[in-house]
């Protein structure tokens, strides 16, 4: 893999540190390194599933500076971003978590990996007290300045020219939502916006207009953004309009995929956990392993024709997202969680079909599931727990599987060929054991015809849970049946709707895959590139998150911070994804978690890499494992 893309660091961050490390290193190591790379490149092992990506310090561009375009920040520029953060991506605010003396040592830090060896001075901000600065005068000169060719004539960020827009890493960098006022990086007061619009943006398509606009029309501007500035839906007279309501199916698509688990099982990893997105993108070819219902690959996402989803139609997409059922099978539900995604509405599931048919193609031929013969699957899956067969664990293995190369050999060939063997041995033993018994025709008819039965219910306890007779509603509502409604009675419009929407991301964002219905928690990850940890118990106990504040939980959620400020495994608890939830979104998450009634489940600490970790990642499905590795 190409270091500029990506590069592993040591787990727990910073653990590799020299004795004399500063102070300033050292905090960089702990807390930003999982971003923004050991070397500061915007190559950390987290970055390949953050958009927008972290920014490469080397350059020496940064996007929120009083500076102009293309100078050095101010230190009270880089301590803003350090103690505030920037709303809307994985960056998260440490005014809570660093001291004064930590944020200047980390940013002189950062400013060492550019090629400025002094900080910048902020210019005077000149004020024109005479000049019309109102938002009738302000839209006048957002149309002349050219502003609706990214931001769009009503400022809604989808100008003719949003979708090609690039930053200059080459990454996709689209206009902001003018609209959506707590999504600027920055800030929304008055300075904020001038020195956005005056100086532009380093490293950005946003240019800076100090040049060409006078102080009072830039004024004028910004009075205008005020103007159109829609109500957030936390209040009162607020409504949801954010990508995830977007008219648009391919843009609203790409959201809920960049925000959901997809890539978490589609996209494969290499032994560090970090996504080969760069090459394998949604191109699936990751090994689960889902003991006695066997193993299976996750599929080809990309819209390649030989091997993914070419010739599949939307609704046929849309189908197998939300009912596991594909054009050839019902899909086994411990391979592709389906029961999960059922909760998608119809509209959001070919929005997510709609974006998919739009990637990029790769050649990537995914192998059939494998499994063990009728007997041994049958004999495994006794003791498993009824109705839903849960395995004790799944594994999920590093590297891709699938074979890129068209004419290879079928892996899964050899295993058929015996499955399908001992079938038939199967069959010819009820034949051979029929004209084999003694006594009359009527006894050996009946004979054979109960062995038949009896063989024919094997087959189908081999073939369960992945029965296309069995509703898919049925077992959807199986799944969510412990996952709280959330209390509705008496709240306010804006509320109610809030909490709705939390609820909705809360079971399509698989949070109850890994914590529960209830949210309580317990469910042991182990991998030796990372440790042990157990999902988190999310309700209002002592035990869960009654004592945390509302930022250190978006913290979480978003930025991989837990609440002593340690960092999350983004293989474990996914924020590297859920950093891609809009403001909107996570504020209706939060809300619904806030709700979530209090059971008392004490969660162990993390526990660091150890000889006793699994040498595949592992999750425990079934609850109740406290013993940290592979146990």
């Amino acid at each position: 893999m190409d270091a500029s893309y990506a590069r592993a660091i040591a787990w727990p961050p910073g653990s590799d540190l020299k004795p004399d490390a500063s102070v300033g290193e050292q905090i960089y190591a702990r807390h930003c390194a999982v971003c923004h790379g050991p070397d500061g490149r915007g190559n950390g092992p987290a970055a390949p599933a953050l958009h927008p990506r972290p920014r490469d310090f080397t350059s020496g561009a940064f996007k929120l500076s009083s500076t102009p375009s293309g100078q050095p920040p101010t230190i009270e520029d880089l301590r803003q971003v350090i103690l505030h953060g920037m709303p809307g991506s994985s960056m998260p605010a440490w005014d809570d978590v660093l001291t004064s003396a930590d944020v200047d040592a980390v940013a002189e830090y950062v400013r060492s990996f550019g090629p400025h060896r002094e900080w910048g001075v902020a210019p005077t901000i000149k004020r024109a007290p005479l000049a019309d600065t109102s938002p009738a005068h302000g839209s006048e000169l957002y149309q002349s300045l050219g502003c609706p060719a990214c931001h769009g004539p009503e400022g809604r960020g989808d100008g003719s020219s949003a979708k090609e827009l690039k930053d200059n890493w080459k990454q996709p960098d689209p206009p902001r939502d003018l609209t959506a006022p707590w999504t600027f990086r920055g800030g929304a007061g008055d300075d904020a916006l001038v020195a956005r619009i005056a100086n532009g943006m380093s490293g950005t398509p946003m240019p800076g207009y100090n040049e060409v606009a006078e102080p009072g029309d830039i004024a004028a501007v910004v009075s205008f953004i005020h103007s159109i500035a829609r109500t957030p839906p936390w209040q009162p007279g607020g409504s949801f309009d954010g990508p995830g309501q977007s008219s648009d199916p391919i843009k609203r698509g790409e959201y809920l995929v960049r925000a959901e688990m997809c890539e978490l099982c589609h996209t494969p990893v290499d032994d560090n956990g970090i996504y080969l997105a760069d090459t394998h993108y949604l191109a699936g070819g990751m090994r689960i392993g889902a003991g006695a219902h066997g193993v299976f690959f996750s599929r080809n996402l990309t819209p390649d024709d030989a091997t993914g989803l070419g010739t599949w139609s939307i609704d046929q997409i849309a189908t197998a997202i939300r009912t596991g059922q594909t054009p050839e099978r019902r899909l086994n539900f411990w391979g592709m969680p389906w029961m999960v995604f059922h909760a998608f509405t119809t509209d959001d599931a070919l929005a997510i079909a709609s974006y998919l048919k739009t990637l990029h193609p790769v050649h990537n031929r995914i192998p059939l599931p494998l499994h063990y013969g009728t007997i041994e699957t049958v004999a495994r899956k006794a003791p498993y727990p009824w109705p839903a067969l849960t395995p004790q664990r799944l594994t999920y293995a590093a590297g891709n599987f699938g074979e890129e190369q068209p004419g290879a050999t079928r892996r899964e060939l050899p295993q058929n060929v015996l499955v399908w063997t001992q079938l038939v041995v199967l069959l010819a033993g009820v034949v051979a054991a029929a004209c084999a018994r003694g006594g009359s025709l009527a006894r050996s008819t009946i004979g054979a015809a109960t062995t038949l039965v009896l063989l024919g219910v094997a087959l189908v306890v081999e073939r369960y849970p992945a029965l296309s007779v069995v509703p898919a509603e049925v077992i959807a509502a199986g799944f969510a049946a412990n996952i709280p409604e959330p209390r509705l009675d008496g709240r306010p419009p804006h509320e109610a709707a809030l909490l709705r929407r939390g609820h909705y991301l809360y079971r399509v964002a698989s949070c109850a895959f890994c914590h529960n219905g209830d949210g309580s928690g317990g469910s042991k990850i182990s991998w030796s590139a990372m440790g042990t940890t157990w999902a988190r118990n999310l309700t209002a106990d002592p035990t869960g998150l009654r004592d945390w504040s509302d930022k250190a939980i978006l913290r979480a959620i978003v930025s991989g911070v837990g609440h002593d400020s340690a960092a999350l495994h983004w293989q474990a608890m996914i924020w590297d994804h859920a950093s891609n939830f809009s403001i909107e979104d996570q504020r209706a998450l939060l809300a619904y978690l806030r709700g979530l009634p209090p059971v008392s489940n004490s969660i162990p600490p993390a526990q660091p890499p150890s000889a006793r970790d699994c040498a595949v990642y592992s999750f425990w499905v079934r609850d109740g494992n406290m013993t940290p590795g592979c146990e």
